[in-house]
């Protein structure tokens, strides 16, 4: 099990609970979508818009 989080650029260690927690989170998500093939490859971007910095996502 692979998860990265990178916030500007530069990688976060993630300790193993959330690790795991955000692991299965996506994955969760993506199964629910139905797909045609199974996923080998999950990309997830988020850019926080300029004038909502300080918003919570």
């Amino acid at each position: 099990m692979e998860v990265k989080i990178l916030i500007n650029g530069k990688e976060t260690r993630l300790k193993d609970y959330p690790r795991k927690v955000l692991y299965n989170l996506i994955l969760g998500y993506v199964k629910s979508l139905n797909l045609e093939e199974e996923p080998k490859e999950i990309e997830v971007y988020v850019r926080l818009e300029e004038n909502n910095r300080e918003s919570k996502l």
